[in-house]
This record gives structure tokens, C-alpha cells and sequence, in this order.
């Protein structure tokens, strides 16, 4: 059974951390900054909102995009990393803000978590026992950052994505062609958030590790849909640092007008920033019907994943 992609919704916070903003209170500058992230703004959820305020506007706005109702609900799947609480699951928090309550739960693959989350939510459509699905990924990563430590807080913004899953063709939208799901568990202790801390990570590991990762994991997926890089349209990343991706889609072969990317004004969103960019630079683009996209997510565990999309247009 083919799943495919209704509708999408996206919100971002409208505070915003530039790089003067970090001048002010770390012994950093917009230049050395920018050299090494490319990163330039940042979103920030305002005090007293949460993960799930952020999953609960971006689904509101898939639904808008659909034309379905919050009822129509019959799954709730949220990958976030940030969570409201421990307990319950932000996915109910979401599903309370909706107000409906239908079985909802967490997937935590860190910043990688929206495809891990692609991989459980799709089979359960499959099954035939669900049929109108939010897949929310949602992130408040400015909670846990720590402001005097340069080396981590310059990365961090906050958003909510949502894609609706159904097992009927859309007139627009997307069709789920194939994810690959992997890890590299020998990486744990390079980033982390201990209970009641703040994010932790060892750049030049994790840089490392990402590097290799990502084109692992390009590298899986089309090879097993007998594609190269020159066949996919546009190729989104993990939202995680600018210079990074750079360097991701030199190793790749993908030319840079195929890289659709929001990192250098929005910061890296976790598990929120890959779909976040693909809802953003589809609803801009405006895809020919059978445009092949390729996502490529990194994170903490570590954790890395592809998956190919095709574009559903009417013609």
C-alpha cells in the first residue's frame, strides 16, 4: 500500500536571537560565527510555550492545508527530542490543545526523530487500521541551551512541523517512495542532554560523525532505488549548521540549486528543521508533478536517516 503526504503545516516562533544578540553576552563575534555555522538568526519560542504549543500550531496549519478537521484525527505520532515532560508523552499534550484524543505517542531519535518518526507512522498506515495520521515533529531547543556556553548555544532555534499521512492519493502533495533508518551507537557520548541539564557535544566528533552519516545514509537509499544524486530535484538536509551541509553536498555530487536549506535564519530546530525546510522551500517552489526529493537527517545516538518523496501536482 502506498502512503502519501495530504497536507503540511509549519510554525515558527517570531523572536528572533541574531548574532549581536549573542555579542552581548558571550565572548564570541558575527564573523567567527558565521564562518563556522553560517548560521546568522534563530528562532525562539516565547516564555510559558512549550513543544507542544509549537507541534499544536503546525498541525492546525496542515489541517488548513488538507481541508480536514482535528476529529479526523486517528493518530498522533510526535518526534521531538524536547519534550514538555518525561510524562505523558508531548503527542497527548498535542491531542489535548487539538482537543481530541486519539492514540497518540513520542518517537525521540533526536534531530534525526521525523524520519525515525516517517518509519513507524507509515507501516501503521500500511496496516490499514489508520488512516488520517499527524506525524509531528516539534522542537524547543532554546529551553536547553545553555547561554554561557558558546560553543553549543549559537546553534539552537525552535519551530513545529507536521506532515498528515493517508493512504489515498492526493491531488497535491506528496507520495512516500522509501526511508532508511540507521545507527551508529559507538557515537553516544558526543551529544547528549542529561536529566535537568543542558545540550552537551563535542564538535569535531560530531562533526566527524555527521560527515560520514549523512552520505552513508544518502548513499543507502538511492542506491536501493536505483538512483544517483543527479536524478533527485532537490535534496534537503538536517537543519544542524550551513557549513556542515556544504561540506554534505560536495561529498553528495548535488549541485547547490538543488539544496533547499533555511538553517543560516532559522538555526538548527532538531528533529523540526528538515521538515520545516521541506514545507517552507515546497510551498515556494511550487514542484512539477514527479519531482523527486531526498531528505537526509543526522542526530544525537547517532541516529541518521534518508527518505525520497515524490512531488504530487495538478497539471
Amino acid at each position: 500500500m502506498a502512503v502519501y503526504i495530504a497536507g503540511t503545516g509549519v510554525h515558527h516562533p517570531e523572536e528572533r536571537i541574531t548574532n549581536a544578540d549573542l555579542e552581548k553576552i558571550l565572548d564570541t563575534n558575527d564573523a567567527w560565527i558565521q564562518s563556522h555555522t553560517g548560521i546568522q538568526e534563530r528562532t525562539k519560542a516565547p516564555e510559558g510555550m512549550f513543544a507542544s504549543d509549537l507541534g499544536a500550531l503546525a498541525v492546525v496549519d496542515a489541517l488548513r492545508e488538507a481541508n480536514w478537521q482535528a476529529k479526523d484525527l486517528d493518530l498522533i505520532v510526535c518526534a521531538t527530542s524536547t519534550p514538555d515532560t518525561l510524562v505523558p508523552p508531548t503527542a497527548c499534550h498535542i491531542g489535548k490543545k487539538l482537543g481530541i484524543s486519539p492514540p497518540s505517542f513520542d518517537v525521540d531519535a533526536a534531530c534525526a526523530g521525523f524520519l525515525f518518526g516517517l518509519s513507524t507512522a507509515v507501516p501503521m498506515v500500511e496496516s490499514g487500521r489508520f488512516k488520517r495520521v499527524a506525524l509531528v515533529a516539534t522542537e524547543h531547543y532554546t529551553r536547553f541551551a545553555n547561554y554561557e556556553d558558546r560553543a553549543t548555544c549559537i546553534f539552537w532555534g525552535d519551530a513545529g512541523a507536521c506532515v498528515l499521512l493517508q493512504p489515498e492519493k492526493p491531488k497535491s502533495g506528496f507520495e512516500i517512495v522509501d526511508f532508511d533508518i540507521q545507527s551508529m551507537t559507538e557515537g553516544t557520548d558526543y551529544v547528549k542532554v542529561p536529566v535537568r541539564g543542558y545540550v552537551e557535544q563535542d564538535g569535531p566528533m560530531v562533526k566527524k560523525y555527521a560527515e560520514k552519516g549523512f552520505v552513508q545514509s544518502a548513499t543507502t537509499i538511492l542506491e536501493r532505488n536505483g538512483l544517483t544524486p543527479n536524478d533527485v530535484d532537490a535534496f534537503v538536509g538536517h537543519q544542524a549548521n550551513y557549513r556542515l551541509l556544504e561540506i554534505v553536498i560536495e561529498k553528495l555530487g548535488i549541485p547547490a540549486e538543488k539544496h533547499w536549506h533555511t538553517v543560516r535564519l532559522y538555526g538548527n530546530r532538531g528533529a523540526a528543521g528538515a521538515p520545516a525546510t521541506l514545507i517552507g522551500r515546497s510551498r515556494e517552489s511550487k514542484l512539477p508533478n514527479g519531482s523527486l526529493l531526498l531528505m537526509t537527517v543526522f542526530g544525537a545516538g547517532f541516529c541518521m536517516a534518508s527518505a525520497l518523496f515524490r512531488s504530487i501536482a495538478d497539471e
